[in-house]
């Protein structure tokens, strides 16, 4: 389904403050959206005091819940404002740790334009990158720098560059038959 560019840019406006979140355990104290939401404030942004107004607006799980399933569902996190976005994803490397994801709430627009770059992630995956989504942008790090990944690209890229410099050649190197000294 094809919306017009109105719709998305309203859809995506809809869904500039929201996050999804995969990864949080289904238990019985998170069975309630007001408390879904109050421990996900605690979790994203556990260095805010206790005392300031939460950041968290509302919190659910998507989808049903089936007997059968394994993963837990994931949560959609409606935040109060952009930057509180931006401050909850700097948490992401901690939450990573805790096998904790999160991603950006997107449009079935740009669902599709990730998952037309599916066989491109998984391509540089195999090559040993770690590659990344920034919205639909497919992103990889090569070595210390951040590069971007067009479509069908990636069986361009060979190998990844270190990500730890090895030691430089000296300026003047030494003579190697005689070892008198610069040659």
């Amino acid at each position: 389904m094809e919306s017009s560019p109105q719709t998305e840019q309203i859809f995506r406006y809809s869904k500039r403050r929201n996050l999804v979140v995969f990864g949080i355990a289904e238990s019985s104290a998170c069975a309630t959206p007001e408390a879904l939401a109050a421990h996900l404030q605690s979790l994203l942004f556990e260095d805010a005091p206790s005392s300031a107004a939460p950041l968290v607006s509302c919190a659910y799980r998507l989808g049903k819940w089936k007997a059968a399933q394994r993963k837990p569902r994931a949560v959609l996190v409606e935040l109060t404002t952009v930057s509180a976005k931006h401050r909850a994803f700097k948490a992401s490397s901690r939450l990573r740790a805790s096998r904790i994801r999160l991603d950006e709430d997107l449009t079935p627009q740009q669902m599709q334009q990730r998952k037309g770059l599916s066989t491109d992630f998984l391509g540089l995956k195999i090559r040993g990158f770690k590659p990344f989504f920034r919205g639909t942008t497919l992103k990889y790090r090569d070595g210390g720098v951040v590069r971007q990944c067009a479509k069908g690209g990636a069986n361009k890229i060979r190998t990844p560059a270190p990500t730890v410099p090895g030691p430089r050649p000296a300026h003047r190197p030494e003579h190697t038959k005689c070892g008198n000294g610069p040659c």
